[in-house]
């Protein structure tokens, strides 16, 4: 007795095959990008820290940050404008993390994407501080005179404030960490991803807020440094998940 094969039969079996082949070629790729985003995370530190000093440098005084940004103009420029991309790409990273978690329906989504995107916009807001004004200052700095060196450091004070509470304060701390929040927390609803992920994702969203604990009276508890660090590496274990899955 012969059995005779469906052809429709073999036909799906042969497109679910080719479908799950592309999803993970997909998957591959996002990782891919999301590897590049962590890799582009210390490019500031590798150029503007052999540059400037960087971040060390930024707990300098103005007169010494604006000398070292003339001295090395180009380089800083080069090492910020990559630390200007690391800070656009947080918005498609959260869109990553909102597919991955929610398959980017619902309020979570949403939120999560929106938050995502208001942290990149305030980022690169504080960013561009250092790739428009300060370029400036620092040669108005250098080739001014004592009352006009004075003046310029005001200048600098107020803006670095003003840009830092922008970046760090609303871009790091408040929108970045409600994001990545909001998604482990949509993770943990749905078990979208493992466990252990999504409760170190929100020991990463929590360190990221804990930042704001200054703009409270609060002395600072959780250096930004640490914070960050933290959360690339979640993002890298995300990003393997990704392939493993």
């Amino acid at each position: 007795m012969y059995i005779t094969e469906n052809p429709s039969s073999t036909g799906n079996a042969t497109n679910s095959m080719n479908f799950m082949a592309l999803k993970r070629m997909q998957r591959v790729w996002i990782a891919l990008f999301l590897i590049v985003v962590v890799a582009l995370s210390f490019a500031p530190v590798a150029i503007l820290g052999s540059a400037i000093g960087w971040p060390a440098s930024l707990r300098n005084p103005a007169a010494s940050q604006l000398a070292a940004i003339a001295a090395k103009a180009d380089t800083v420029a080069f090492g910020y404008a990559l630390y200007a991309l690391y800070s656009l790409a947080i918005a498609p990273v959260a869109v990553i993390v909102a597919w991955r978690v929610t398959a980017l329906h619902g309020p979570w989504s949403a939120l999560i994407i929106s938050f995502g995107a208001l942290s990149a916009i305030a980022r690169l807001i504080g960013i561009l501080r250092w790739l428009t004004v300060m370029p400036v200052l620092a040669t108005s700095y250098t080739n001014g005179d004592a009352a006009s060196r004075t003046t310029t450091e005001m200048i600098f004070n107020s803006i670095n404030a003003y840009g830092g509470g922008i970046g760090e304060m609303l871009g790091v701390a408040l929108f970045g960490g409600l994001w990545l929040l909001v998604a482990m927390i949509a993770a943990l609803r749905n078990r979208a991803i493992p466990m252990w992920l999504s409760v170190f994702g929100v020991v990463a969203a929590l360190m990221q807020l804990a930042l704001l604990s200054p703009l409270l009276g609060v002395a600072s508890v959780v250096p930004i440094a640490a914070a960050v660090t933290v959360f690339i590496i979640w993002l890298t274990a995300f990003a393997v998940t990704l392939v493993r899955k």
